[in-house]
């Protein structure tokens, strides 16, 4: 759109080749746009929300082709389900407003469980707790919250934030940066890079504000697998006068510091003074692509990709004129990569620009195979507006449990019988909990433990409906077991 300030939030692959981009315009706009393999345009969706910005910051996509999204609407964190036709399902704003001022999220991930999980981050006046995960069911429904890399267990940290969530081997992995004291001067506060180790129950296992004993000031921006054991995290080392390089830096699976490597700016040209990773992919097993912000200067710099390896040996770098703004890549069905980012036009003028290339940087020639796009919507999809007024307001987020809590809740499967004394006919029993187990089966003893009936229970069965009308009177038992282990029970009479 000319005249416009439009930029880049995201990327992803799209089940049908295509692609789906978050972007958004003048600061206030959220804006999703979905493309063809060839990066032509099919359709796209503005987000509004009445007297309020809309920030767009990060989606994923499930099997089904539904996408969830979020972001921050009206200064608080916000998620949203869409389906496959572009029609908003459901949306939640998730206010904290009991503690604190205002909030957004950065990152969101769809786990091995299918919950929806959002990395957010909340302010307040006494800045205690800032970073913090929230799950949620595929409904929208909050299930549970948490806070990490909190003053209350680490007294010396100071402004945390999450810029990246990965999970990684059934464990989670938070990148972004935080301020820590200096080694021999703890009044005084530097920037780190800072990871996070979360365990598959979303306990905190470490935090590691990195290289706390060297003069690493910095950013982590992303974190990938070296293997089993073993993190790279990409980010920026700030150097004097307004100089920076790319950093990687090393640690394992318990939080320990491994070492680290950086590209210094005249590996690239001996006019470089600023160049900084924002985005990887690996290419094979020694090397990776990644998106370089890279110039003379701190701010206003193009674009570039550098092929690199593990040392920060520096292969092949390609260099986008005009491009500006933050660079999102995303490595393709075919080995190829894909790339979002913006390119100015004029002053006050950026549009976004989208551009696929293969691991010698070459860009990627056009594919003429004939693709049938959104074909989970036979109606095919219109560009129109996604209105989020009807967002239902979750107001007690402070009142939802930690994950060991909604964990442990889980593990039972409440039962509820009525009538209850039953005089003829049927009993019903009411289950929760259900989708969460396996192998279930309804028992029913008399009070000598003999067993009177059984049922197969199904995963998100609700109730089930029993005929007594045969069954002695008396005081009965039942039993739901899931894979052989009793889970929940509740007594009832037959008269």
């Amino acid at each position: 759109m000319s005249n416009r300030m439009d930029y880049a939030e995201g990327v992803i692959e799209y089940y049908d080749r295509g692609y789906y981009l978050l972007a958004g315009f003048e600061y206030e706009k959220g804006w999703t746009i979905k493309t063809d393999i060839n990066l032509e345009p099919l359709w796209d969706f503005t987000f509004e929300f009445p007297s309020a910005p809309v920030y767009v910051k990060s989606c994923i996509k499930d099997t089904a082709g539904n996408i969830y999204l979020c972001g921050s609407v009206d200064s608080w964190p916000f998620v949203t389900k869409i389906n496959s036709c572009g029609e908003k399902l459901w949306c939640k704003v998730l206010k904290y407003h009991n503690e604190f001022n205002y909030g957004y999220s950065k990152d969101i991930v769809l786990n091995q469980n299918n919950e929806i999980v959002l990395l957010t981050y909340f302010d307040s006046d006494i800045e205690i707790a800032l970073i913090h995960l929230i799950g949620l069911d595929e409904s929208g429904n909050v299930l549970w919250k948490k806070p990490y890399a909190s003053r209350n267990d680490y007294s010396w940290i100071r402004e945390p934030l999450g810029y990246s969530l990965e999970e990684i081997n059934n464990d989670y992995y938070i990148s972004g940066y935080c301020y820590w004291p200096y080694p021999d001067d703890t009044t005084h506060f530097f920037l780190r890079p800072l990871f996070i180790g979360i365990d598959s129950l979303f306990e905190e296992k470490w935090i590691l504000p990195f290289y706390a004993l060297d003069s690493v000031f910095g950013d982590a921006y992303r974190t990938i697998p070296l293997n089993d054991s073993v993190f790279m995290g990409t980010g920026i080392r700030m150097l004097n006068n307004n100089v920076a390089h790319s950093l990687l830096m090393f640690y394992d699976k318990n939080g320990i510091e491994l070492g680290y490597h950086e590209i210094q700016n005249i590996q690239i040209g001996n006019n470089i003074a600023f160049n900084l990773h924002s985005d990887i992919q690996r290419i094979n097993d020694t090397l990776f692509l990644t998106t370089a912000y890279l110039g003379s200067e701190e701010l206003g710099n193009p674009h570039s990709e550098f092929i690199i390896d593990t040392a920060c040996n520096l292969y092949n770098y390609s260099l986008r004129y005009n491009t500006t703004g933050w660079a999102h890549l995303i490595k393709t069905y075919d080995d190829q990569y894909v790339i979002a980012t913006g390119i100015e036009e004029a002053k006050g003028d950026d549009d976004i620009y989208v551009y696929k290339i293969d691991e010698n940087l070459e860009m990627v020639p056009f594919d003429s195979t004939q693709y049938n796009y959104d074909s989970l919507c036979p109606g095919g999809i219109q560009s129109g507006t996604i209105d989020l007024t009807s967002c239902l307001v979750w107001t007690n987020i402070g009142d939802a449990p930690s994950p060991k809590e909604y964990y442990e809740s889980i593990k039972k499967i409440p039962i509820k019988a009525y009538p209850n004394p039953v005089i003829e006919g049927s009993i019903t029993f009411e289950y929760e909990n259900t989708e969460h187990h396996q192998n279930m089966e309804l028992r029913c003893f008399d009070i000598y433990g003999a067993e009177v009936y059984n049922e197969r229970v199904f995963r998100y069965q609700g109730k089930s409906i029993v005929n007594v009308g045969s069954w002695g009177n008396g005081m009965y038992v039942a039993v739901v077991y899931s894979d052989g282990l009793p889970v929940g029970n509740c007594k009832f009479v037959v008269q």
